[in-house]
C-alpha cells in the first residue's frame, strides 16, 4: 500500500488509512538532531496517532491537503458546527469530565453528555475580572491552545498578546500560543525590610530596654535610660544606647 494525501484522505501504512473528516486537528514536531519530523493527528475518537521520521516535504503536503479539506467545508460548518462540538473535542483530549470543564475559567457547556459549547468567545478576549484566575493545568493548557492554533488556521499573528500581570483565561492562552512565559509579580518590600537592622531592641519596663544582636542571639545587653545612663557593656557611650535613642 502506498502513501495517499489529499483533500479527502491521508494513508501512511502502517500508522494510519482515514479520512480527514474522522480527524480534528494536527500538527508536528521535529527532531534537532536527525531534522525529521513526527506528524501528530488527532482523532475524533480520542484516540492520538502518531507518525514519526518523515521528511518536511510529505508533512506539508499533509498540512496542505488537511488546509484544503477544511476550505472545502461552508463557512457555516467550520464556524457554527465546530463551536457545537468543540467542547466534545476538549472533552475528548483533556479527559476531562463535563463538570471539569464546566468549572474551568473558560464555561464549556455539555448538559446531559451532549458535546456543546458556551461563550467559545471568552476565551478569545481579556477579561479583567479573571486577573487574579488560578492556573489552568498545563496539559489541558497546551491542548486547549493546540486547537486555538488549528481555528486559526495556522496565523498565530492574529491572535492578540496577553496583558501583563493578567491571569484570565485568554492572557494564560495567549501566552501559550505566544510562548510568552508568565510574569511573576513580586510583592512589594517595605521600607522597614529594605533597612538592615543592627539591634532588636525590646523594653521590659520604664527607661529599661534588652539589645540583641540579630543575627547572635546570645550576644545581648541591657540598656538603662534613667539617671545615671548605663549599659551592661560597661561603655557611657557605646552603640548600644545610641541604638535604644535612635530607635
Amino acid at each position: 500500500m502506498k502513501v495517499k494525501i489529499d483533500e479527502t484522505l491521508i494513508c501512511i501504512p502502517p500508522h494510519i488509512s482515514a479520512t480527514w473528516d474522522q480527524v480534528t486537528f494536527i500538527h508536528s514536531e521535529e527532531d534537532p538532531e536527525t531534522k525529521k519530523f513526527t506528524l501528530i493527528l488527532h482523532l475524533r475518537d480520542g484516540k492520538i496517532v502518531q507518525i514519526p521520521q518523515l521528511d518536511s516535504s510529505l508533512v506539508d503536503i499533509a498540512f496542505s491537503a488537511h488546509m484544503k479539506h477544511m476550505e472545502k467545508k461552508p463557512a457555516a460548518d467550520r464556524v457554527e458546527g465546530g463551536s457545537k462540538t468543540f467542547g466534545g473535542m476538549l472533552q475528548q483530549l483533556t479527559g476531562l469530565s463535563p463538570e471539569q470543564l464546566t468549572g474551568m475559567p473558560i464555561r464549556f457547556g455539555i448538559s446531559g453528555g451532549m458535546p456543546g459549547m458556551e461563550n467559545l468567545e471568552s476565551a478569545f478576549q481579556h477579561n479583567q475580572e479573571q486577573v487574579s484566575a488560578p492556573d489552568m493545568p498545563p496539559e489541558v493548557l497546551e491542548k486547549i491552545s493546540q486547537m486555538a492554533k488549528m481555528m486559526m488556521g495556522g496565523d498565530l499573528g492574529s491572535f492578540p498578546k496577553p496583558e501583563p500581570h493578567c491571569n484570565c483565561t485568554h492572557c494564560q492562552l495567549a501566552r501559550a500560543i505566544h510562548n510568552i512565559p508568565k510574569t511573576i509579580e513580586e510583592e512589594p518590600v517595605s521600607d522597614e525590610e529594605l533597612t538592615f537592622r543592627t539591634w532588636d531592641i525590646k523594653e521590659t519596663s520604664e527607661n529599661m530596654y534588652v539589645v540583641t544582636s540579630p543575627l547572635d542571639s546570645k550576644e545581648q545587653y541591657t540598656v538603662f535610660l534613667g539617671t545615671p545612663v548605663g549599659c551592661t557593656c560597661g561603655h557611657a557611650d557605646c552603640e548600644h544606647i545610641k541604638a535604644v535613642l535612635y530607635s
